[in-house]
């Protein structure tokens, strides 16, 4: 039997040798994608990709307030600012192989004297299916509504169908619970029945509204990076819709992939959707297919540099509360 001193010490060190892990992933990730950009010439303007980085920060705002309200439908109480800290420091996670880093973080990071991190993980797999179903749904209406007679039209439409298939039925609230049962999830909780009961249809609707928005500010991310290398975009009003389109598909094929942070696929896919955009734009300069990439490229060297920064800003400030709560 381990002595207290010896099982802190052992659990101290597996932490360490994670975020290490996540750290030196992130580090791999953000040379490769910045890396591309020195093989074509561009042109950034900061304005632009700074503001892109704000909306990545923003639009994840909504789908880490549904994680937070889907823990306390499950009958938990974690903090919001603890939410907050631990959702985007999980961010961090998705670039590590097998994606459960994700989940070990943002369960790992709540206080467990207000939310069982059994309970804290199940709700992490209700806010990110979520996310993905609506993501798909929402690809797939953009591409029948709008890109129906373009080319891939079609496929993209039933591509994003399936990928809400696989990603949707999860999250349907009996099908979540008996999954959550079976998984042991809460297995010394007498009450995790009734809390699972907790999760609705309502809950549902409300996440995937939540999650709508996410997207929607995923998309006009995007368009700041393609403003942020010098090409003007026309009326947003008129090609948001591709934007955000462009912006879930990617996303959605990585994650059910399970490709770790969709490296590769993700750049590949929004490469796909968005050469024919910039082929068809009037005054654009340079290989469509080639601009496409520097687009991909640009976006994933944001993301990465804004979860950092976001972690690094949540973790600091989890420091000073705890300094003057002391004083």
């Amino acid at each position: 039997m381990l002595d207290k001193r010896f099982r802190k010490r052992l659990i101290f060190g597996v932490k360490v040798l994670i975020v290490l892990a996540v750290v030196g992933w992130v580090a791999w990730e953000l040379y490769k994608s910045w890396g591309n950009l020195h093989q074509i010439a561009w042109k950034p303007d900061y304005f632009w990709l700074t503001l892109s980085g704000v909306l990545y920060a923003v639009g994840y705002v909504p789908s880490c307030i549904f994680w937070f309200l889907s823990m306390r439908s499950l009958g938990q109480n974690p903090g919001l600012f603890e939410t907050f800290r631990a959702y985007y420091v999980g961010h961090l996670g998705k670039y590590v192989p097998g994606k459960a880093m994700v989940v070990v973080l943002r369960s790992g990071l709540l206080d467990h004297e207000k939310t069982r991190a059994s309970i804290a993980a199940a709700a992490v797999f209700l806010e990110t299916l979520t996310m993905m179903a609506a993501g798909a749904f929402l690809s797939a209406v953009i591409a029948i509504i709008w890109f129906r007679d373009t080319p891939h039209g079609n496929w993209l439409s039933l591509l994003a169908l399936g990928m809400m298939l696989v990603s949707g039925l999860p999250i349907i609230p009996p099908v979540f619970r008996t999954l959550a049962l079976k998984l042991g999830v809460g297995r010394s909780d007498p009450e995790i029945d009734t809390k699972l009961r907790g999760l609705t249809v309502k809950t549902l609707a409300v996440g995937w509204m939540l999650s709508t928005l996410t997207w929607i500010l995923l998309g006009l991310c995007l368009w700041a990076s393609i403003r942020g290398i010098g090409i003007e975009t026309g009326p947003l009003t008129e090609h948001l819709p591709r934007f955000v389109m462009a912006a879930a598909l990617s996303v959605v094929l990585g994650f059910v992939l399970m490709i770790p942070g969709g490296v590769g696929v993700r750049e590949f896919a929004l490469a796909q959707v968005l050469t024919t955009y910039f082929a068809g734009l009037p005054g654009t300069a340079g290989d469509a297919a080639v601009q496409a990439l520097i687009v991909a490229a640009v976006q994933r060297g944001i993301s990465i540099l804004t979860e950092l920064f976001v972690s690094a800003c949540l973790i600091a400030g989890r420091s000073a509360r705890l300094k003057s709560s002391r004083h």
